[in-house]
């Protein structure tokens, strides 16, 4: 309950998984413990890259899916063909 109340206003700011867990470890008591975590907020950032590709890569693969379920995918322009053919033309 503590980590569901404490994480509704974090979700779109960048970077505050750290203050997240801070709240957590101070509700349950371990608020002593947090600064061992100096090490994590150090590569905190490197780490959140990580999970934003793995965000968008996902978001990504759906929008594909789903367009491709309501046949609204362009298979040319998904595979730059169609780029290639408009550039011949021209020539």
């Amino acid at each position: 309950m503590l980590i569901t109340i404490s994480s509704l206003g974090i979700a779109g700011l960048p970077g505050t998984a750290t203050m997240a867990v801070s709240v957590v470890l101070s509700g349950v008591g371990l608020g002593a413990h947090f600064p061992l975590a100096a090490g994590i907020i150090a590569i905190d950032p490197i780490l959140d890259m990580g999970r934003t590709m793995i965000n968008v890569n996902g978001a990504s693969t759906t929008a594909i899916a789903v367009g491709k379920s309501l046949g609204k995918l362009d298979k040319d322009v998904f595979n730059g063909s169609e780029n290639k053919s408009n550039s011949e033309k021209t020539a």
